[in-house]
């Protein structure tokens, strides 16, 4: 695990033990004032600060289970665990919401005679403010920390303030005269935890379908991209979230005719800057194109063996002439090229050279497969010295 993870680690359980105080106390004080103040509203919003202390125990699991390393079962990491978390909470919000909002339903049905008092009054608006302050507070920690699961309870504690803000309102009503709306105002409230909670699973629900990064997440990535040095063109950019983690998979074209350590250094070079600059980038999978295949095209299937059976069958006629090095073979959307070195020790068997050239070429033409031959000839028996050919 990075050092950042741990720190993010550490935050997400610090944001979840806050939270888990608050919301025991809350909930108490809210079911008391309640009780005491003849208060529907208040318990029913009371019971809404209990279902956090359920949501903040799948947050601290899911947590735990995302910052785990991958293993065999899991090459990509944990991070859905996050994901999953965060759809139980709300569903687990929904669901209360929807118990609250029948229980209020039938009072209403059977008439209401409370008549609030200032204890429920005075208990709803500092649950209102404490919860917003816990809002803000858990929301900040949950970005720092890339945490969905600690964001989604941020939300929760969104939907506690609002509800809280619900209950004043019916209770203040209640406490003037109209009796009807303190069960009504948990009506409301109810109505208003299963949005949030509506909310909360629908975007965990779309990160579990793999949705992608936002257009302008999107658009920074595609500018890294571009400032890489003999990164000629990409396309097929596709990005997908996994918990706190963004994969990548990109397709880039570089210099066709350039080595393959070259072009592979290229793309780790795009790999490497993804991952540093990016917004949460935990890996990318980078495509090497030698020329723009965005569209499509013919695709050739290995063809060495046939090149170089060829060239092997002509020099096999030519004693003092044979391959310097090992054959280029260049594929092309439309054409196949290939990449021929012959040497002879002594000027005398250029001519040989220069025939089985001619040869050569016309052999791999005949093949049908082979659109371009370029031949060179090195005369003289090269040696390494030092790593370094010389003659």
């Amino acid at each position: 695990m990075t050092d950042t993870d741990k720190t993010s680690l550490a935050l997400g359980y610090k944001a979840t033990l806050i939270s888990s105080v608050s919301d025991v106390t809350l909930a108490a004080v809210k079911f008391a004032a309640g009780t005491l103040g003849h208060s529907s509203a208040l318990i029913a919003d009371a019971l809404h600060s209990l279902t956090d202390l359920a949501t903040d125990f799948v947050s601290f699991v899911s947590l735990k289970i995302s910052h785990q390393e991958p293993d065999e079962d899991h090459p990509y990491g944990h991070g859905r665990a996050e994901t999953i978390g965060t759809a139980v909470i709300g569903a687990v919000v929904g669901v209360v919401g929807l118990w609250l909002a029948w229980e209020q339903v039938i009072a209403l049905e059977q008439g209401s005679e409370n008549r609030p008092t200032w204890i429920a009054a005075a208990a709803a608006a500092g649950s209102m403010l404490i919860k917003e302050a816990m809002y803000w507070y858990t929301l900040a920690i949950g970005k720092e920390a890339r945490s969905e699961s600690v964001i989604a309870n941020a939300y929760h504690h969104r939907s506690d303030s609002l509800s809280s803000l619900a209950a004043l309102i019916g209770i203040g009503g209640a406490a003037m005269g109209y009796h009807a709306m303190d069960p009504l105002a948990a009506v409301i409230v109810g109505l208003m935890i299963i949005h949030m909670g509506g909310k909360i699973t629908w975007d965990a629900v779309q990160n579990l379908m793999d949705s992608g990064l936002s257009r302008e997440e999107l658009a920074e990535l595609q500018r890294i991209i571009e400032s890489v040095p003999n990164v000629l063109h990409h396309h097929d950019i596709k990005t997908r979230r996994a918990g706190r983690d963004v994969f990548i998979d990109c397709h880039i074209q570089v210099p066709p005719r350039i080595s393959v350590s070259e072009a592979h250094n290229i793309a780790e070079t795009v790999r490497h800057d993804l991952r540093q600059r990016g917004a949460h980038v935990t890996d990318a999978m980078i495509h090497i194109d030698a020329e723009d295949d965005s569209e499509g095209g013919r695709l050739y299937q290995d063809q060495r063996a046939v090149v170089e059976k060829a060239a092997i069958e002509i020099l096999a006629l030519f004693p003092d002439v044979r391959l310097a090095e090992d054959i280029v073979i260049h594929y092309f959307l439309k054409n196949l090229a290939v990449s021929i070195a012959l040497e002879s020790e002594n000027e005398h068997t250029i001519a040989e050279a220069r025939r089985a050239a001619v040869r050569i070429k016309n052999k791999l033409f005949e093949t049908g497969i082979v659109t371009e031959v370029n031949i060179t000839h090195h005369l003289g028996i090269w040696k390494k010295t030092n790593g370094l050919p010389s003659a």
